[in-house]
C-alpha cells in the first residue's frame, strides 16, 4: 500500500446509551477520477480493527465501504436508500440495516473531505447514529 495521504477520520456515534466521539489519523492510498475516488487505509488496534484494510469508493452513485481481514463487512451508502449489510465479528455474522442520511463529496485532485451520515438498525430496531467525517491531505 503507497501511503501517499494523511487520512482523518473523525466520527460521532449516537446510541440510546449516549454519544461517542472518535478521531482517527493515518496515512494511506488516495486516488482520484472524475469517474470514482478510492480511499484505502489500514486501520489499527484503536479503532478495534487490528489488521484490517479499509477501502472506500466513492462515486455519483453513492459510497461503497469494504472492510477486509479478522473483522469484515461491506456497506452499501445511498442517499435516502435503506441496505442490509453483513458486518463479521469475532462472534458472528450481524446483519445490518443501513439508511443514509447524507453524503457530502467535496474531493478533488488535493484530497478534500467526505462527509457521511447514517443508521444503523439490528433486527430493524435502532442501533446507532453515525456521523462521519473523513479529511484527506497529501503527505508532506
Amino acid at each position: 500500500m503507497k501511503d501517499n495521504y494523511l487520512i482523518t477520520i473523525d466520527t460521532i456515534q449516537k446510541t440510546d446509551a449516549g454519544d461517542d466521539n472518535f478521531s482517527l489519523s493515518t496515512f494511506g492510498e488516495y486516488d482520484y477520477t472524475s469517474d470514482r475516488t478510492v480511499i484505502r487505509y489500514e486501520d489499527s488496534a484503536a479503532t478495534g480493527f487490528e489488521g484490517c484494510e479499509t477501502e472506500l469508493n466513492i462515486s455519483s452513485e453513492g459510497v461503497t465501504m469494504r472492510r477486509t481481514g479478522p473483522s469484515s463487512s461491506h456497506m452499501v451508502l445511498e442517499k435516502g436508500k435503506k441496505h442490509v449489510c453483513h458486518y463479521m465479528t469475532p462472534y458472528g455474522d450481524l446483519p445490518l440495516g443501513v439508511y443514509t442520511e447524507y453524503i457530502k463529496d467535496d474531493l478533488s485532485e488535493s484530497g478534500g473531505t467526505l462527509d457521511l451520515r447514517y443508521s444503523l438498525d439490528l433486527n430493524a430496531n435502532f442501533f446507532a447514529l453515525n456521523h462521519l467525517k473523513i479529511t484527506v491531505k497529501e503527505k508532506n
